[in-house]
């Protein structure tokens, strides 16, 4: 696999989930609230590597789009 293929397969993962960081701007919400919206079980597709997250794009994007729904 050559070096091109794996930025290019990195490039796609990082677009497929967001960071807290990433969800924080997204939400327009501070990364504290974020953080504990995923403690709270709140946030869909959050997924734990030791320390790092990574939360799927399109279960949050589903997500919003539910709750957007919900509120009309």
């Amino acid at each position: 696999m050559s070096a091109s293929t794996n930025t290019e397969a990195a490039a796609a993962a990082d677009q497929d989930f967001f960071t807290a960081e990433e969800l924080a701007a997204y939400l327009r919400v501070s990364k504290k609230t974020v953080y504990e919206l995923i403690r709270d079980g709140e946030v869909p597709g959050v997924k734990r590597f030791g320390r790092v997250l990574r939360i799927y794009r399109p279960a949050v994007l589903e997500w919003a789009a539910a709750d957007k729904k919900q509120k009309r």
